[in-house]
């Protein structure tokens, strides 16, 4: 059963992986037909920008004028940051049953953490 659940899941990744990169390819041929920026308007101030970015991403601030709505967005795009350590451990548990992560794996407040965002996200 364990090999089943190896084949099958390697199998379902190949494909996430391909419709993947067949979106990515698809939003560059998108932007390939804007125009180019001018020279030097976005590699401006690259500290003030990565700021902005930073705080926009983390206090979502304008989607939390939504209310409700916005509150959930936050939770999801989290759910989306939280993803990639939960994938991770779930391909070493296919292999060895009892794996965790190296360091997070058996902390109790990074399991409570993913437990919380899991359903957050699932709600929002």
């Amino acid at each position: 059963m364990q090999l089943a659940a190896i084949v099958v899941s390697l199998a379902l990744s190949v494909v996430g992986i391909a419709l993947l990169a067949r979106a990515v390819a698809q939003f560059v041929r998108f932007f390939k037909l804007g125009q180019p920026a001018p020279a030097g308007s976005r590699a401006n101030d690259p500290w003030q920008r990565s700021v902005t970015l930073v705080r926009e991403f983390l206090g979502h601030t304008r989607m939390n004028k939504w209310g409700v709505v916005g509150v959930a967005h936050w939770f999801v795009a989290i759910g989306f940051l939280t993803l990639p350590p939960t994938i991770i451990a779930a391909y070493g548990q296919l292999f060895v049953p009892d794996w965790t992560l190296p360091v997070l794996g058996g902390w109790l407040p990074y399991e409570l953490y993913i437990e919380f965002i899991g359903v957050a996200t699932t709600l929002g």
